[in-house]
């Protein structure tokens, strides 16, 4: 009797496992957002095994590599660390086989992977890896820690996460499309938006730039006659404050009719450091650890280095600006290859600056570009607006990234992506 009510038992909970994993699967091909994947993966996941370590890669196209997407548990494992190449071993056996590694039953197997990559496997405690393939080709790894005490971990239940993954490889490679296909509507609604603004910036600052002049010549004659102390100290101040405005107006113009660059041979990485070395002390002072990762042998490009120095210095202080309390800055330059014709590549420097600051809301990003948008108190709005021009102008692209703690309190901060095309 007791054995008919355990088949039973056993009979509906499999059924009802059964269900809920179809229903999952269907669930997997509506999302688009990768975090929300990322999220419903791991649950579902933590569902069918108790282990705390979980760690998700994910394909980054434009280098070729997989990267950390999403950590879970107590592993401090670093994101620029954590990187596997595809064309390393370990990639290597994942392509070749197509199936999952338990690290501790395959010892042979451990060993045919490079130094970095054992070294990531044992840092992280990770136990099992799962491939997640997508027409043929890797798209991103899953790794699980060891199961946590009074767990088990049969046959059974990592076949179950394997098919689970095989859905969710195809779930990730269509939100990945999804997300490009949206950068690229992104991209051409802010160039005519920013185009439009453009205009009437530049119609605007010399509209008022005529008059502002004559404001200030007058109040610095009238000035010479006040004999009153006090009344003279408020009158240089509202000459500060024309002043100021005329600042404005300099980066309006700055913004709508941007000077051209003067293209010369620059050493990117020189670049940066001469850059780091300006804002040393501010970062030193607020606490703000600095690490530079140069991932590239070539460092020549052709370009504006005044120009490009601009960009990256407000980037960097919009960083520093933004961890009042101290926090981390990692910026790491690699080398992207991409095929343009038959037999022709073009290369670019692929610049990323991450933060572990306060973030920008979702409801800014769209506007993160635009003129006189900024959250600071005594901000003008101007410094990324002309940054994205001085990167137009030197055909590259700037991408920006960004959670506050409140949307995601275990990973928040601003990463910025900067791809600059190597002109010889």
């Amino acid at each position: 009797m007791f054995e008919k009510i355990k088949r039973r038992l056993f009979h509906k909970k499999q059924l009802e496992f059964s269900k809920s994993f179809s229903e999952f699967s269907k669930s997997l091909t509506l999302i688009v957002d990768i975090d929300q994947l990322k999220d419903n993966v791991i649950a579902k996941i933590r569902e069918i095994v108790h282990t705390e370590t979980i760690l998700i890669s994910l394909l980054n196209p434009d280098l070729n590599r997989l990267e950390l997407a999403e950590a879970r548990g107590e592993n401090d494992v670093r994101k620029d660390g954590f990187i596997f190449l595809a064309d390393d071993p370990l990639i290597q056996w994942f392509t070749v086989n197509e199936t999952y590694l338990v690290v501790s039953e395959n010892p042979a197997v451990v060993s045919f992977f490079t130094e970095q990559e054992q070294a990531n496997i044992s840092e992280a405690g990770i136990d099992l890896i799962f491939p997640l393939l997508a027409m043929n080709r890797i798209v991103g790894l899953v790794c699980l820690g060891r199961v946590s005490k009074g767990g088990t971990l049969s046959g059974e239940k990592i076949e179950l996460i394997n098919t689970l993954l095989g859905q969710a490889a195809f779930a990730f490679e269509n939100a990945y499309l999804y997300q490009q296909q949206k950068a690229r509507l992104r991209r051409m609604y802010r160039a005519d938006r920013l185009a439009m603004l453009g205009q009437l910036a530049a119609g605007a600052a010399h509209e008022i730039r005529n008059p502002l002049t004559s404001i200030r010549s007058t109040i610095q004659y009238l000035q010479k006659d006040l004999k009153d102390t006090g009344k003279s100290e408020l009158v240089s101040g509202v000459i500060d404050e024309v002043d100021r405005i005329n600042d404005i107006i300099e980066g309006l113009l700055s913004f709508s009719k941007p000077d051209k660059p003067k293209i010369e041979q620059v050493d990117i990485g020189q670049l940066i450091e001469q850059t780091l070395s300006l804002t040393a002390t501010t970062a030193r002072k607020k606490n703000i650890d600095v690490a530079l990762n140069f991932n590239t042998p070539e460092k020549i490009l052709n370009a504006d280095p005044s120009q490009l120095k601009q960009v990256f210095l407000n980037i960097i202080m919009n960083s520093i600006q933004a961890m009042p309390d101290g926090g981390e800055i990692r910026i790491s330059i690699d080398l992207k290859t991409s095929q343009k014709k038959i037999s022709v590549t073009e290369k670019s420097f692929y610049i990323v600056f991450e933060d572990t600051g306060e973030g920008i809301p979702q409801n800014q990003h769209e506007h993160i570009f635009d003129p006189f948008f900024t959250s600071k108190k005594d901000g003008t709005g101007l410094g990324l607006s002309i940054s994205y021009g001085i990167i137009q102008r030197h055909h590259g692209d700037i991408e920006i990234e960004s959670t506050t703690k409140k949307e995601k309190p275990e990973a928040h901060g601003t990463k910025v992506t900067i791809i600059l095309p190597i002109k010889k």
